[in-house]
């Protein structure tokens, strides 16, 4: 009975220990405000936040941000880099995006091909074969990043390039990063060799997000307003590009 009753209190304080870890992690996803998830805020005067500048990771443009952790641990995976391959690039080329820069990006797509498509929709599907709307971007919460060059020629076909996409997604998971947009998914972005996301809290962010959209998509819906957003269809279209994602991110 003694042997019994222990393995009792045992199983007990598993599940207990479980269950607050399950509430722990949901109450972190509470915690994550509508503007955040969206990228209406400002990432310079968040707390959350780090300039990159102020790293040792290389950047192409100054100004870049990352919440605190994704930057430290990418920190680790980029030394570690150097350390087998000192002569190949290890460059952050984009990291957090808010809502008014892809607003821009969207905007100058959209413009363009204005003059090639009549159809609003068909406008939208070729921006997002590799450019997301303004309030559906991963970047917009500060654990993605893009990697040395956002053109798939460069890792398949450069010596270097196919180097370093063997290292990163053989090591980047040891440093909590995931492949976003992979092989394999059933629709969505184009495969992104160049995208990693910091999956402890990213995973968070996109928890949160299916929720509203499971609960309340208008909530979300109403605050969209860029070019277009009132002539696709717009909450089909966030749903497939927000949550078709490598299954290792959620």
């Amino acid at each position: 009975m003694k042997g019994k009753s222990t393995k009792l209190k045992t199983i007990l304080c598993l599940i207990q220990s479980l269950t607050l870890l399950l509430c722990s992690t949901a109450t972190m996803a509470q915690t994550i405000s509508l503007n955040k998830l969206t990228g209406q805020f400002d990432e310079k005067k968040d707390k959350d936040f780090i300039t990159l500048d102020s790293t040792e990771l290389p950047v192409n443009k100054k100004g870049m941000y990352l919440q605190k952790e994704a930057a430290e641990q990418l920190v680790k995976a980029f030394k570690d880099f150097k350390k087998e391959y000192p002569n190949i690039p290890f460059i952050v080329v984009s990291a957090t995006r808010n809502y008014t820069y892809q607003s821009g990006i969207w905007q100058r797509k959209w413009d363009a091909l204005s003059a090639k498509f009549n159809d609003p929709q068909k406008i939208a599907e070729e921006i997002l074969k590799y450019s997301s709307m303004p309030g559906t971007s991963r970047h917009h919460w500060g654990t993605d990043v893009d990697i040395t060059s956002v053109s798939s020629e460069y890792f398949r076909n450069d010596p270097k390039g196919i180097i370093l996409y063997k290292w990163l997604q053989a090591n980047l998971p040891k440093y909590g990063f995931c492949q976003a947009f992979n092989n394999g998914r059933s629709g969505g972005y184009q495969l992104e060799e160049w995208h990693w996301s910091y999956q402890p809290i990213s995973s968070q962010y996109i928890a949160q997000y299916k929720a509203i959209l499971e609960r309340d998509p208008d909530a979300i819906m109403r605050i969209l307003n860029f070019t277009g957003h009132d002539k696709i269809k717009l909450e089909s279209l966030v749903k497939e590009y927000v949550l078709t994602v490598n299954a290792d991110c959620y």
